[in-house]
């Protein structure tokens, strides 16, 4: 097994992905603030007589504190009056669509860092001169300017829109959404907390550029192996070796073998390969064998009934 995982190390250490499929975004993310869903909630989120019957328990509460009639009243409205005034302070808006576009930016570029694939897929990328772009941020603007020349290079634009959420606790909904040069879009949705779902929504970027997507290719040396996933495009499951067997033999491929899971779980799920899963997960193989990397002692190739597991996971390759 050390022979092989060394193996591996060299091959790994000389081979090339095939396809990166790498993509470019303008930096620049215009945010259009739309409607106030919390004074939408609290204006239509219960009817007049619920609204009244309120109000009422509030003025018959102060009056019992020891308020008069006329002073429940003023105390009411000054308390409403209070209430609107913090609130439109709080949501003016200002400068948060440029907190949303940094952080979205930031939480990109931690994952990168933390998770280090061998291949960025996903960045933000200026097409302008650098001065240009200087200058904008000296006058506290961003560079929102870009002629057709320019739009070759980038493979989407991206914009987003966000609202105070409904539930009018300090949290916004937000989304993003990728418009590419073809036309396709992607959209992304969060809702809470400003740095909470710009978490969220990089995330979910992040996995859909950088994970491994099928059919894909890995070049070893001379060899090439191609892998095109299961029925579902992806990694598949499957109740027995055999079942996965046969939906690769009908897809015109086969189960990889030991050495290729091992290898193609080298590159990892960020760098054109699978993760094997730590033993979270058992493969199937061909005659009716499986790969388990949780039973590395004496050899993670097993049969099916020495493993106890009912779904096997899987993917073809050719």
């Amino acid at each position: 097994m050390k022979t092989v995982f060394g193996l591996l190390a060299l091959l790994l250490s000389t081979t090339l992905l095939a396809n990166d499929g790498r993509v470019d975004i303008w930096p620049s993310i215009p945010f259009i603030r739309g409607a106030d869903l919390c004074k939408f909630q609290d204006a239509y989120g219960q009817t007049r007589n619920e609204y009244m019957q309120t109000m009422v328990r509030n003025a018959s509460d102060l009056m019992q504190a020891g308020a008069y009639g006329n002073e429940a009243l003023d105390m009411l409205v000054a308390f409403d009056s209070l209430y609107d005034k913090n609130q439109a302070l709080a949501t003016r808006g200002q400068y948060l669509d440029v907190t949303l576009e940094n952080t979205l930016k930031g939480y990109i570029d931690q994952y990168y860092r933390d998770l280090n694939p061998r291949i960025k897929k996903l960045s933000f990328k200026h097409v302008n001169d650098l001065k240009k772009i200087v200058d904008a941020a000296k006058r506290g603007q961003r560079i929102g300017y870009f002629n057709d020349e320019q739009l070759e290079k980038l493979d989407y634009i991206a914009y987003g829109s966000y609202a105070l959420a409904p539930e009018c606790r300090g949290n916004i909904q937000v989304t993003v959404t990728l418009v590419g040069r073809d036309g396709q879009t992607f959209t992304y949705i969060g809702n809470g907390k400003p740095s909470v779902i710009m978490s969220q929504i990089a995330s979910e970027m992040f996995t859909q550029f950088q994970r491994t997507s099928f059919p894909t290719t890995l070049r070893v040396g001379n060899r090439s192996i191609e892998l095109i996933g299961g029925f579902n495009g992806s990694v598949d499951q499957a109740r027995t070796p055999q079942q996965a067997e046969q939906a690769c033999q009908t897809l015109g491929a086969r189960l990889p073998n030991q050495f290729e899971y091992e290898m193609v779980s080298g590159y990892g799920d960020w760098s054109g390969g699978v993760s094997l899963g730590e033993g979270k997960v058992v493969w199937a193989m061909s005659g009716g064998k499986v790969y388990h990397p949780g039973l590395m002692n004496p050899s993670p190739v097993r049969n099916q009934w020495e493993v106890n597991a009912k779904i096997f996971s899987y993917y073809c390759v050719r």
